[in-house]
């Protein structure tokens, strides 16, 4: 199996990036479009292990002349799309994503990408389609895996490649399966989860002889293989990924390259795609960042059109960097020295210093990124992944007299009552959990059954918590609801898990499901003597009104909002969370249960503002500051309704 030139490669090349660059642009067709990067990943294994069997076999493996010519051959492109990035960024990112962007240069930089992005995702993190190097993780995993193949190669014994291979193949794999219901993040962006992918590649580079004996089953898997590599991406299975999709993927690609068709070598289509594959690298580092700076303009959805346009100028600014700077850089004949290794050196500090010097050139006036900062109300240690205990860091006092329950909406409420009370204040919260007990939302997506009974179980622990605390006497509850209630939104298809005849059962989302749950736990809190405040969601239409208003401030560019002064029109307000006012109608003359609407200070006929006394009220499309929630529970008089014998508002 000679590695030279193949087309058939190429033309896989050519496939993979053109799924991930129509994935990124949205087409409806491409369910699975980022499954491109899987087949890269098999690809890479393979040419790269081929490459270093080849040397090591034949005594001139060099760990100096590999680490060269991957420098020569990926670093020149990868640094002018870096550098290029950099002076766009200050102008077109929030502060908070142009401070998380700094981060990736370095990560990007370092091949620790994968690890940088990792670690800038959360609840409130920003979100990953607004990163302009959201890409390079996939990259940073081809060159971690680049760093152990070869000295796996030059100092294991050749009779023990194979079942080493072997070995930690299955044992990746293992992982990745394992772990992909409670680790979903970490299982997507780490070396350990993903390297069996580039491990198929690999496997069959160590295998020559046995590829050869197999032709036969080779060849007649072929066609099924290419079915699967066109079919797939269109039609998923819509289980976890990665998982059965990227396996099926990987293995078709496998096949594919082991095969080596000769119809590939002449057929139009492998040819077309082939020539997409020659520039397939600099594509996929120029066509990322210009969607994340149009996600990043944009506070709302984006536009089909504004899809296919960015588009347009990624292809462009792809073939620029191609014809530019990739193709001469491989003309570029340089030998491996110390002179060559400190211009690297030099040039990777320099990449890492632009960006960093151009953001304090362009300081603004307002600290935008502390003003919209993560609002986990006492701290992030308090956005409950385990069962609920008490923390210290989530309480006011040593005994506690309120209790705030909920998800993320609770916890952006936090600021405002430790600030407006002295009654001391403890917080279980949990991210997307709404405080239901025995009724919890279910999605394919980010939210799998696992998650489910997770949240399940965190709000049985907190209504078990609350029944032994005699200290508590007033809980506050709130959620927008919306994932028990309505069914289909943008990223999930949402259902229910819940509590039934000792079994947990899967249903849909509706009024009726959640009604019964809230009222239960109303029922439950009040009978153990306890006061009930449930507070609704701050008023929000879908788009970022805390982007909005940061971008309008500094000048930059908005596309998206409404309304020039970023405030919501109360009819898309109301629109927004019909459903959630129907349920919380439905509990109103609750014995025990108080309700409270943020709509009074906020709302007039037309609109619900974005700034009160001239404070940005929202980190994001829905959630409060820290000096938003203080400044509207001091408006409410919000710690009067804490008290247990308050009246019920009017």
């Amino acid at each position: 199996m000679s590695q030279g030139f193949r087309t058939d490669i190429q033309a896989l090349r050519g496939l993979a990036v053109s799924l991930v660059l129509f994935y990124h642009a949205g087409f409806d067709f491409l369910g699975a479009g980022f499954l491109g990067v899987d087949v890269f990943f098999v690809i890479s294994g393979f040419l790269i292990t081929d490459m270093v069997r080849k040397e090591v076999e034949a005594g001139r493996f060099s760990f100096k002349t590999f680490y060269f010519r991957r420098a020569k051959r990926l670093l020149p492109a990868a640094y002018a799309t870096f550098l290029a990035s950099a002076v766009v960024a200050p102008f077109a990112l929030n502060a908070q994503e142009l401070q998380d962007f700094i981060k990736q240069v370095w990560g990007a930089v370092t091949f620790s990408a994968n690890l940088v992005l990792l670690m800038q995702t959360g609840y409130f993190s920003g979100a990953a389609d607004l990163k302009p190097l959201l890409h390079t993780w996939s990259l940073s995993i081809e060159e971690q895996y680049y760093l152990l193949l070869p000295a796996f190669l030059a100092f294991t014994p050749r009779r023990y490649w194979v079942p080493g291979g072997v070995l930690m193949f299955v044992a990746s794999l293992g992982m990745c399966l394992g772990l992909q219901s409670f680790k979903p993040t970490a299982t997507f962006y780490l070396l350990p989860t993903r390297g069996w992918e580039l491990g198929v590649g690999s496997m069959i580079a160590l295998m020559p002889g046995l590829m050869l004996r197999l032709q036969p089953v080779l060849a007649a898997l072929f066609w099924p293989a290419v079915a699967v590599l066109a079919v797939i991406p269109v039609f998923p299975t819509g289980l976890p990924h990665p998982g059965l999709d990227a396996l099926l993927v990987c293995l078709a690609t496998a096949v594919v390259i082991a095969r080596r068709h000769p119809l590939l070598e002449r057929a139009l289509v492998s040819r077309a795609l082939a020539r997409v594959g020659d520039v397939s690298y600099s594509l996929y580092l120029a066509h990322w960042p210009p969607f994340a700076f149009l996600k990043n303009a944009s506070v709302s959805t984006v536009t089909p059109l504004q899809s296919l346009l960015t588009l347009m100028v990624g292809i462009g600014l792809g073939l620029l960097l191609y014809r530019c700077v990739e193709m001469p850089t491989r003309r570029w004949q340089p030998q491996p020295s110390r002179r060559f290794a400190l211009g690297t050196l030099a040039a990777s500090c320099g990449v890492i210093g632009v960006p960093v010097a151009m953001a304090a050139g362009l300081a603004s006036d307002v600290d935008y990124a502390h003003v919209r900062r993560a609002n986990d109300g006492f701290s992030s240690a308090c956005v409950y992944e385990t069962p609920f205990s008490p923390k210290p860091e989530c309480q006011s006092a040593p005994n506690p007299s309120v209790m705030v329950w909920g998800d993320s909406f609770a916890m952006h409420l936090v600021p405002g009552i430790v600030a407006t009370t002295r009654r001391g204040v403890q917080q279980a919260t949990r991210g997307n959990c709404p405080p239901t007990v025995g009724l919890a939302p279910l999605s394919d997506v980010f939210y799998q059954r696992p998650w489910s009974e997770a949240c399940i179980a965190f709000n049985d622990s907190v209504l078990d918590y609350l029944r032994r605390t005699k200290s508590i006497e007033v809980v506050v509850l709130s959620s927008p609801f919306r994932q028990l209630l309505t069914p289909e939104d943008p990223r999930n298809h949402w259902r229910t898990l819940a509590h039934q005849d000792g079994t947990l059962v899967e249903g849909e989302a509706s009024i009726e499901r959640a009604e019964a749950a809230l009222r239960a736990t109303v029922r439950a809190l009040t009978g153990m003597g306890k006061r009930v405040v449930l507070v609704a969601p701050p008023p929000a239409s879908g788009f970022s009104i805390g982007a909005c208003a940061e971008r309008r401030a500094q000048g930059k560019l908005v596309l998206g909002a409404p309304r020039a002064d970023c405030d919501v029109p109360l009819e898309a307000y109301r629109q927004r969370y019909a459903r959630t006012a129907r349920l919380l109608d439905a509990l109103k003359g609750e014995p025990g249960l108080a309700q409270v609407s943020l709509d009074g200070p906020l709302c007039d006929a037309s609109r619900c503002v974005s700034h009160l006394d001239g404070q940005l009220l929202y980190v994001d499309s829905v959630h409060l500051t820290h000096e938003g929630s203080v400044l509207l529970a001091r408006k409410l008089g919000l710690a009067a309704q804490l008290e247990p014998g308050a009246a019920a508002p009017r």
